[in-house]
């Protein structure tokens, strides 16, 4: 296994913080927690590999409620950017970019 010694700042700080107290949406009996993927930082199912949920943004702990055919979305929110708000980590939910959201409606 490689060193971690060639980890960004930014990715070293955010698992040395541990886990963020998120549960699982998948498997309901994980935690979301930070770790190491193949281009940097990406947040996972603490029971992984039999769960497959991950995401790239530090998740928020609020679920979308952006509606979709009647009842609101559910799924896990995730942090922004700078220019663009938090955001549903599901890419078929219209709010996954409610940057481009904002100027159709």
């Amino acid at each position: 296994m490689k060193a971690k010694k060639n980890l960004p700042e930014e990715c070293r700080a955010a698992m040395e913080r541990g886990s963020t107290g998120i549960d699982c949406p998948i498997c309901g009996e994980g935690e979301i927690i930070p770790t190491r993927g193949r281009y940097g930082l990406l947040y996972a199912c603490s029971r992984r590999p039999p769960c497959t949920f991950w995401m790239n943004t530090r998740p928020t702990g609020n679920l979308c409620d952006y509606p979709r055919d009647g009842v609101p979305c559910g799924k896990l929110m995730m942090e922004g950017t700078k220019s663009i708000p938090d955001r549903c980590c599901d890419k078929s939910c219209p709010n996954h970019n409610p940057h481009k959201l904002a100027r159709t409606v």
